[in-house]
């Protein structure tokens, strides 16, 4: 607790512009990059370059990724605190955008593009969730940014995990991610990951997309409208794809892959 709140606190002030006692590592178009340790500001060779490429990608897909965003890179102990596993988390508000990145992490530019790409998706889907009630949108939100980041998880494996703990519904999905037990936490990132990544596989990512910017406040209602296909057909799909994939008779992906661990917990059973 006494980690997230002193990470808290330099969010906030990150937020409100008050970083200016901090290092600055590094200036671009999208980032402001600041250190906050000053001794470590000279390791930011290569780390906006990589934000900006990480930024494109996602906003190809959002076109709402807030203009201006600040970077604050922290070290192990301060992030420790917060989880071993963390190695990044994003704060927003109507006014600012902020993420708070590991310092080892800036280290491997391909971890780090897949660690910033996953928070700038979160920054960019807050700009389109804030405008209508995403209770019903907010169980694919850690799905997508999975996704859009490319993280590199293996389809069998994750279909194996979600086979032994049973099939969750977009709700019980919404529950889990916000659970405080870790286990359940971890079951509804995967199960809302395999939905997004089948659900793009089949439709494309402008379907799901369209799905968070269709004016329709009811979910079922928004994936009709942008893919043509009654949600519980498509769910009775996935079920399917999920049991043929743990099967190991399906081995091919959507996405191109590299290795990497999860920004927040270890999901390092999952991957490819």
């Amino acid at each position: 607790m006494k980690g997230w709140m002193a990470v808290t606190c330099i969010i906030l002030a990150l937020l409100a512009g008050t970083a200016g006692a901090m290092s600055i590592g590094e200036t671009t178009r999208h980032f402001d990059i600041y250190f906050a340790d000053p001794s470590t500001a000279g390791s930011s060779d290569g780390v906006g370059q990589t934000l900006e490429s990480a930024y494109g990608d996602i906003n190809k897909y959002l076109g709402t990724c807030p203009p201006h965003i600040k970077v604050l890179v922290v070290g192990k102990k301060t992030m420790d605190q917060v989880g071993e596993h963390v190695e990044a988390f994003s704060a927003w508000n109507n006014k600012s955008s902020a993420i708070v990145l590991r310092q080892e992490t800036i280290n491997d530019k391909k971890s780090l593009k897949v660690v910033s790409g996953h928070e700038i998706c979160h920054l960019g889907l807050n700009n389109i969730l804030a405008t209508k009630d995403s209770k019903e949108f907010s169980w694919m939100e850690e799905g997508t940014c999975m996704v859009f980041s490319q993280e590199p998880f293996s389809d069998a494996k994750v279909s194996k995990y979600i086979l032994s703990k049973g099939f969750m519904t977009p709700k019980e999905i919404a529950d889990a991610v916000n659970n405080e037990n870790y286990n359940i936490t971890k079951n509804g990132y995967m199960q809302s990951y395999s939905l997004i990544k089948f659900m793009v596989k089949k439709y494309g990512p402008d379907a799901v997309v369209d799905m968070y910017k269709s004016g329709h406040t009811n979910f079922e209602k928004a994936f009709i409208e942008s893919t043509g296909t009654d949600f519980g057909t498509f769910y009775a799909q996935w079920q399917s794809h999920v049991k043929t994939a743990a099967s190991g008779s399906q081995t091919s992906s959507a996405w191109s892959f590299y290795p990497y661990i999860r920004n927040d917990m270890d999901l390092s059973e999952f991957l490819a």
